[in-house]
């Protein structure tokens, strides 16, 4: 019973400490005695060589072998007053009880977690019947590391399990008694097995709300008889009826196109690992127009009552929705979760919306002291053209109007060049720090062709308004700019400068729009949609032609477009540095700095090689990699650019990995792709079976 419980005799050093010592040495001398040995045979060989050289190796290994054997007995003689202090300093009975202590209870060494001693009810949780010595906790609980104990800490960060048992470990050190460095370390385990079972029910068991919204219902029923739009209702209620039916949760209809579903948390891991696969049987279900049905599904979890678990559900489908809808956004009291969203976004505003967004807009500059109007960092024409646009419309109210933005950044150079040239609006561009000192607790701030606070030109600036009105075309990210006064957010519009296009329609009449104005929003919409190629849909359309009625020529807007010789050898020499990928994916990650311009239009120009889907350019800059990804439209580069730290739109989006060198980014750049197509790949599959 010497590993076990130690009767007098193993704890006594004159009856059985030859034994203990055998065992002590075989733990505190693991074989070092044959480095010793090595270290001989070098000095002999160097006798050969040199003399003096020997000699001094061997005073070398003498002096390291006389401090091994003084450190050897020290630690030693510590764990031996130890298990006299546990065992022959103690009764009988006292001996009796700590071997049959109800807890199981280990005695380890601190470095290598190597057990010394334990009692009966450790050797009954896990045998030690012959290998007490061979044992390390390490052993038992793979992973175990002891520097909670170090730290001084009582308790083991987690529950440990040991076979099909869980374990809470709580330990002290052994202070020896001449106040020594304590090599030792006691380990007692409290089962916890219950407890971390009712935890896990608890857990899994908590309520999860869900609202599931058909996104392009108008869509689906126009045009359709009464039978057919019971036909096809009914054909989306049954798949996703037949999908809730499998997760045994509460499903019930509340509206013509919602669904509310109240779900545990064990579910929602199972339906989260199915990925949600009623999306794309409901996607299956086609119109008699061609049109397919579409779900978007937001999901609230970790709320602390169901209350708040309804609006994170909303704010997800409000989130879903914002992105282009088809796909599932789980929120919780922390951030957002996305699945899905491969699709285009389906155009769903109507004039209706634009003409109740245009007056609420008008209102709101009416109440306002002054008005100011900011972009995105890096400010790019679309951005400067739809600022312009929400100028004309201040004016033609009277207010002072003032656009935010640091020239020496922004990349529409070209167009601010033909702004100062007219005189038209002396005074109206302003540096961040103008600004602070000009705005007062009545201002407007409008942001333009962004939705998220940290991208904004200044978001000083931003956290100071309260007043606050967002246009912008980009999808939606977790971060973005809360509790606005206005929000015109429309992913399907091609450009922002479309979205104040249309605006301008309802405030202005149409002789208050300058040419000059005209052609900055036509610049703007030529930009995002590459000359009217990519996304470019019938109220793109409707937009340029009302700005062409306002007096804006096409060949002027091009003509800000055009590049000089070097811009050009500069793009083609980006371009060279293009590796295909699977997918039809472009990849080129230049090794020298250019310009955001050069690399977006490089980007642009990859598009045109046949069988290329999307591109993907990255630049230093700084200790910085730019990120400028282009897309025909099968290919999401929005999701890929999440994955890097940025977003954007469906065919363009960019991102700026900070601090990360080019090996690093291309590393992540091709990870993320192959990420996007795995999970493009297996949305397919499903599709097809």
């Amino acid at each position: 019973m010497c590993r076990r419980g130690f009767p007098a005799g193993c704890g006594n050093r004159r009856g059985g400490n030859f034994a203990l010592d055998k065992r002590l040495s075989k733990i505190l001398e693991p074989g070092f005695g044959m480095y010793f040995v090595i270290f001989l045979l070098f000095a002999c060989v160097s006798a050969f060589f040199s003399l003096y050289l020997a000699v001094f190796e061997l005073i070398v290994c003498g002096v390291l072998y006389g401090y091994y054997n003084v450190t050897m007995r020290r630690r030693k003689r510590e764990m031996l007053q130890y298990l006299e202090t546990v065992s022959g300093n103690i009764d009988a009975e006292s001996q009796q009880t700590m071997s049959t202590f109800p807890l199981p209870i280990t005695v380890c060494m601190i470095g290598t977690s190597q057990i010394v001693w334990c009692n009966d009810r450790f050797n009954e949780v896990y045998d030690m019947t012959d290998s007490l010595f061979e044992q390390t906790v390490g052993d038992i609980v793979p992973g175990f590391d002891t520097t909670w104990l170090l730290e001084k800490k009582t308790r083991y960060p987690s529950e440990v399990k040991v076979g099909d048992r869980y374990y809470t470990v709580l330990g002290s050190l052994v202070q020896p008694a001449d106040g020594s460095t304590s090599v030792l370390m006691t380990l007692y385990w409290i089962d916890s097995t219950e407890l971390v079972s009712l935890r896990r029910e608890f857990e899994e068991s908590r309520p999860v709300v869900s609202i599931i919204s058909i996104d392009n219902y108008e869509e689906l029923v126009k045009n359709v008889s009464d039978s057919e739009k019971a036909t096809l209702l009914a054909a989306i209620d049954n798949r996703i009826g037949e999908w809730a039916k499998d997760v045994h949760g509460v499903l019930r209809k509340f509206d013509r196109d919602r669904y509310i579903f109240i779900i545990e948390e064990r579910d929602l891991a199972a339906i989260a690992q199915d990925k949600f696969s009623v999306l794309d049987s409901v996607r299956s279900i086609i119109s008699r127009e061609g049109i397919n049905a579409t779900l978007s599904i937001g999901i609230g979890r970790d709320g602390r009552t169901l209350e708040e678990k309804y609006e994170f559900a909303a704010l997800a489908l409000e989130m879903a929705l914002s992105r282009g809808g088809d796909q599932t956004v789980i929120k919780n009291r922390f951030a957002f979760e996305f699945f899905g969203g491969v699709t285009k976004e389906v155009e769903k505003r109507t004039k209706v919306k634009s003409r109740v967004m245009a007056n609420a807009l008008g209102q709101l500059m009416r109440d306002s002291s002054q008005v100011f109007v900011m972009g995105h960092r890096n400010s790019d024409i679309d951005a400067v053209g739809a600022a312009v646009g929400v100028v004309c419309a201040a004016r033609s109210r009277g207010k002072q109007v003032h656009i935010v933005l640091r020239r020496a950044q922004t990349l529409a150079q070209p167009l601010l060049d033909k702004i100062d040239a007219s005189g038209e609006y002396n005074g109206i561009f302003i540096e961040p720090e103008q600004a602070e000192e000009m705005i007062d607790a009545g201002s407007l701030m409008v942001v333009v062709d962004t939705n998220r606070p940290d991208f904004v030109e200044a978001p000083e600036l931003l956290q100071r308004c309260r007043r606050v009105a967002v246009i912008d075309h980009h999808r939606r990210a977790a971060d973005y700019i809360e509790n606005c006064a206005v929000n015109m957010h429309e992913p399907s519009a091609s450009s922002a400068s479309e979205l104040v296009s249309e605006l301008l329609q309802y405030m202005v009449p149409n002789q208050t729009i300058s040419r000059l104005e005209a052609e900055a929003l036509l610049a703007g919409i030529h930009l995002d949609t590459k000359g009217f190629s990519i996304k470019a849909g019938v109220r793109t359309f409707e937009a340029a032609a009302y700005l062409r009625r306002a007096g804006a020529d096409m060949t002027s807007v091009k003509r800000m477009f055009q590049n000089s010789f070097d811009e050009y050898m500069q793009r083609e020499r980006v371009i060279s540095c293009a590796r295909s990928t699977a997918g039809g994916i472009v990849i080129a990650v230049a090794d020298f700095q250019t310009s955001r311009p050069i690399a977006a239009q490089a980007a642009d120009e990859l598009l045109n090689i046949i069988g290329v889907r999307a591109s993907i350019v990255a630049f230093p800059l700084g200790d910085d990699i730019v990120v400028s990804a282009r897309s025909m439209g099968s290919v999401n580069v929005q999701i890929i650019t999440e994955m890097l730290g940025g977003g954007g739109s469906l065919t363009a989006a960019g991102a700026q990995m900070k601090n990360t060198d080019s090996r690093t980014a291309t590393e992540r750049i091709y990870h993320a792709v192959e990420t996007y197509l795995e999970c493009q790949s297996a949305q397919e599959d499903e599709e097809t079976q």
